[in-house]
C-alpha cells in the first residue's frame, strides 16, 4: 500500500513539473512543497518489508528507494552550484528510476503476498 501510495505521489510530481515548465512557473511551489507530504514513505516500505518478510529482492529495491529520495534531494539542490550545476540534470532521471523501482516493488509485492 505505501508502495501505491508513493507511485501516485510520485505521478502528482511529474504533472505538477509538467505544469511549471508548460503552464505557469509558480507550479514549481506545489512540486517542491508536495515532495515532503509522501518522501518518508520509502523509509516506511523499508520497515514494512522487513516486517512482513519480504524477500531479499525486494528488502533491496525498497532500500534503493530510499537512495534515490537522496538523489532527488541532492541534485535538486545542486543546480545552485556553479560547478556542479549541470548535475541537476540528473534529478529527472533518478525521478524515473525511483517510479521504476516503486512500480517493480508493486509488482514483486502482489507476487509476494499471493504465494
Amino acid at each position: 500500500m505505501a508502495a501505491a501510495l508513493l507511485t501516485i505521489a510520485l505521478l502528482w510530481q511529474v504533472v505538477s513539473a509538467g505544469a511549471a515548465v508548460f503552464v505557469n512557473p509558480e507550479w514549481w511551489a506545489w512540486h517542491i512543497a508536495t515532495v515532503h507530504w509522501f518522501d518518508w514513505l520509502t523509509l516506511a516500505i523499508v520497515v514494512l518489508a522487513f516486517i512482513g518478510g519480504m524477500s531479499r529482492g525486494f528488502k533491496v529495491l525498497s532500500g534503493a528507494g530510499v537512495l534515490l529520495i537522496f538523489a532527488q534531494y541532492a541534485t535538486a539542490g545542486i543546480r545552485i552550484s556553479a560547478t556542479f550545476g549541470a548535475v541537476a540534470a540528473l534529478h529527472p532521471l533518478s525521478g524515473f528510476l525511483l517510479f521504476w523501482t516503486l512500480t517493480e516493488l508493486l509488482r514483486r509485492g502482489v507476487r509476494e503476498l499471493k504465494t
